[in-house]
């Protein structure tokens, strides 16, 4: 409902992108983010009145994401410098930290448990959720790619969050929140796009993204799930992050792309020639790979 009122009234406004993946061209209404921010925001409220003494993980949640979500918002409009970007999350990862003092153990797979003590809260915290919403942000130009990446990385934090107790149970809790607002935006973000998600959407996602596994001490299973942008931060870091993840766009209208790759899309595209929807699906199914691997060594490998 949220979304659809917002594509009007985007629509009217003017506020619209280009869908460079078709050969048409057209203007598709923006700023799609905040149908997914007001619907996890919805969500966490009333898991909060029903259980408030959950009120500091979902604090600490809220906060951090709100704030990057807001540097999104602005970023939308005012296309802020990388290096603002960068920085940025490091000062929405103050509730974070704090909702952590006491636990600055982490359990390091093969190893085992680490005590990183003050390191914990000025440089892992901050660290984290930096990378989370920044490499988030680099893996999109597709109708539905980062929509659908992220509710197989909220699913697999799901997962994990409610075979467990505690905090680590509210974080699968929100994670579920954030899958059932992400699958609501997805019929308006699949292929073709009625809607984009905007930076405000790309952010928020990779923060409430991190900030679960920050609050819910699923340190390992993050860092799987976000191999895949490992591979893309390479290949962006190529070009001085001026890279794009489109495609170039033949007769057909199927994607391919005959330079070096400045982004995992384009490596899809060196396979043959695509429709945008099967490339979108393959690097789901890739995600989704990564997603049972996290799952695994978050919870047979390592103890939380």
């Amino acid at each position: 409902m949220a979304t659809s009122w917002l594509i009007k009234v985007v629509k009217e406004r003017r506020i619209v992108g280009i869908d460079i993946n078709k050969r048409e061209k057209q203007e598709i209404p923006s700023l799609g983010g905040i149908g997914v921010v007001a619907g996890f925001v919805a969500g966490s409220f009333a898991l909060l009145v029903e259980n408030p003494t959950h009120i500091k993980v979902i604090s600490a949640i809220l906060i951090s994401s709100l704030l990057i979500a807001f540097l999104g918002l602005i970023d939308d409009f005012l296309n802020l410098k990388q290096s603002i970007r960068a920085f940025m999350p490091i000062f929405a990862s103050v509730p974070l930290a704090v909702f952590s003092v006491g636990h600055s153990i982490i359990s390091i797979p093969f190893i085992g448990p680490v005590n990183f003590g003050l390191i914990y809260y000025i440089l892992i915290i901050p660290g984290a959720l930096t990378i989370t919403s920044n490499a988030f942000n680099m893996l999109e130009g597709l109708n539905g790619l980062g929509t659908g990446l992220g509710i197989i990385m909220a699913s697999a934090l799901a997962y994990i969050g409610l075979i467990h107790t505690g905090n680590i149970r509210v974080a699968g809790y929100l994670s579920l929140v954030l899958v059932a607002s992400l699958l609501a935006f997805l019929y308006y973000n699949k292929y073709p796009a009625k809607i984009f998600i905007g930076n405000i959407g790309t952010y928020f996602i990779g923060s409430v993204i991190g900030s679960i596994g920050i609050s819910g001490f699923m340190f390992t299973a993050l860092a799987v799930l976000y191999l895949p942008y490992v591979i893309e931060f390479i290949l962006k870091a190529r070009t001085r992050f001026k890279g794009v993840s489109f495609g170039k766009i033949d007769s057909d209208g199927k994607l391919y792309w005959d330079e070096k790759p400045n982004s995992l899309t384009h490596i899809i595209m060196k396979i043959g020639k695509m429709k945008e929807y099967q490339i979108v699906m393959i690097i789901w199914v890739i995600e989704i790979l990564f997603a049972i691997l996290a799952i695994i060594l978050q919870t047979t490998i390592i103890l939380i």
